[in-house]
């Protein structure tokens, strides 16, 4: 998909974003950074980052939350891979062009004060993709 620009970042869902953000430091090598509270404080969000590579740490605050939800089926895991894009709506676009089912038919807002959009995994093997576009760029 053009207007990639790389891998935003992994993020992992969790009952005790604390613990694991503890296990990835001292296991690692890995360097706490900073954390935030998204959809009207339901999710917790904890960054960790291992060089290049970011982890986003999901600890859902609702048992209502779709993280929640994910944890009460799966367990704690891979939840979904981020990337980064130039320009959000037209990632999205070329996305259902292709016959990807986005799960969110218009941008919302993400962390760092990014927008985002997710793509549903039955169309990507599997995988629950979002597409991220940084605070500020594009569209």
């Amino acid at each position: 998909m053009s207007g990639v620009r790389g891998l935003s970042h992994v993020a992992i869902a969790t009952p005790d974003a604390d613990a694991l953000a503890h296990a990835l430091c001292s296991a690692l090598g890995a360097t706490r950074g900073a954390e935030e509270l998204l959809d009207s404080g339901g999710l917790r969000v904890v960054f960790v980052t291992l060089g290049p590579l970011t982890f986003e740490l999901l600890e859902p605050r609702s048992p209502t939350h779709t993280v929640a939800k994910f944890l009460a089926k799966r367990g704690p895991g891979l939840h979904h891979v981020s990337l980064e894009v130039d320009d959000l709506t037209q990632a999205l676009a070329r996305a259902r062009a292709a016959g990807v089912e986005p799960i969110d038919s218009t941008p919302r807002p993400g962390a760092h004060g990014s927008r985002v959009a997710f793509l549903h995994p039955k169309g990507l093997g599997g995988i629950l993709v979002e597409l991220s576009q940084p605070d500020g760029e594009g569209s």
